[in-house]
């Protein structure tokens, strides 16, 4: 590793009813089975229907392992009830979602304040 690349790195943590998965590194092979275990618990932690987001704005590059694992996560949330998000912004991560007609099934949200953000219901008065 050059000394200017970041490491590959993901973290979890709960925001209000969502689970957040950030990443940010090289989404790829070698760095799929990192995320597959942090998303499979994300899945199993949340509480459906609430959302588990995965946050790709710190991501540089997204392999056909890192969307096939995507799609998998997502498929797992469906069962359960939930729906997986994905947070994009950067083109290293949007354009291979675009080619291949994504962005729609996985729910592409450019920031994260836009996926979080719920509208307040009001009560009786």
């Amino acid at each position: 590793m050059c000394a200017d690349e970041l490491p590959f790195q993901t973290t979890r943590e709960s925001v209000g009813a969502a689970v957040v998965v950030q990443v940010a590194g090289e989404l790829d092979r070698e760095t799929a089975e990192e995320l597959s275990d942090c998303l499979s618990s994300a899945v199993r932690s949340v509480d459906p229907p609430a959302p588990v987001v995965v946050d790709l704005t710190g991501v540089d590059f997204i392999g056909a392992c890192g969307i096939r694992l995507l799609l998998d996560h997502q498929d797992k949330c469906l069962r359960r009830g939930s729906e997986l998000v994905v947070v994009a912004n950067t083109v290293a991560v949007l354009r291979p979602l675009q080619v291949l007609e994504l962005t729609g099934v996985l729910g592409v949200r450019p920031c994260l304040p836009d996926v979080l953000a719920v509208p307040e219901v009001s009560g009786p008065a």
